[in-house]
C-alpha cells in the first residue's frame, strides 16, 4: 500500500522540524485517534494508537525505528507491528523544503504491507487510511500555523 501527500505550511522550516522530529509533539495534535509514544532510545519508539473503528475501536502497537535523520530537511522511519493477528510492516519519510522564511513544503510518503486477514482487504482500507493521514497532516498544519502566528516572529 502506497500513501503520499504534500502540504504547504505557513511556518518556518525550523518550527516544522522541531515538531515532526519529536514524536510526542507530532502526535499531540492527532485528533483521529489517541497516540501514546514510549521512547526506547534516540532511534527506537513504541507507538500505541487507539483508533476509532467501524464497529469497535482498534488498538495498534507499532515498533518505530528512525532510519534517516537529516536535520532540518528529512526524517524517515521503519515500522513493524500487528493488527487483528496480521503483521504490519512499512517505511515512511517526511521531507521539508523551505519555500520562503515562513513557508515550508512538507512532502510525505509511506509504503506499508498488511499481513494476515487484513492483508486481503488492503485495497479496501487504503482510501480510508490515506484520508486519515491527510487529516492528521491538515491538523498538524493548522497547529503549526497557529503557533507561528502567535509567535509573531
Amino acid at each position: 500500500m502506497h500513501l503520499s501527500g504534500v502540504t504547504e505550511i505557513a511556518a518556518t522550516r525550523r518550527r516544522v522540524w522541531d515538531t515532526i522530529s519529536n514524536p510526542n509533539r507530532a502526535a499531540a495534535g492527532n485528533e483521529s485517534g489517541q497516540a501514546k509514544i514510549e521512547k526506547i532510545d534516540d532511534t527506537h519508539f513504541k507507538v500505541t494508537v487507539s483508533a476509532p473503528g467501524g464497529m469497535m475501536p482498534m488498538n495498534i502497537v507499532l515498533d518505530l525505528t528512525l532510519t534517516d535523520v537529516k536535520e532540518p530537511s528529512r526524517i524517515a522511519a521503519e515500522i513493524a507491528g500487528s493488527l487483528m493477528g496480521g503483521a504490519i510492516n512499512g517505511t515512511g519519510g517526511i521531507d521539508l523544503e523551505e519555500l520562503a522564511p515562513k513557508s515550508t513544503r512538507l512532502t510525505w510518503l509511506a509504503d506499508a504491507t498488511l499481513g494476515g486477514l487484513l492483508g486481503s482487504f488492503e485495497s479496501m482500507v487504503q482510501g480510508p487510511i490515506q484520508s486519515a493521514a491527510e487529516s492528521a497532516f491538515a491538523s498538524l498544519k493548522e497547529r503549526l500555523e497557529e503557533e507561528e502566528a502567535a509567535a509573531g516572529e
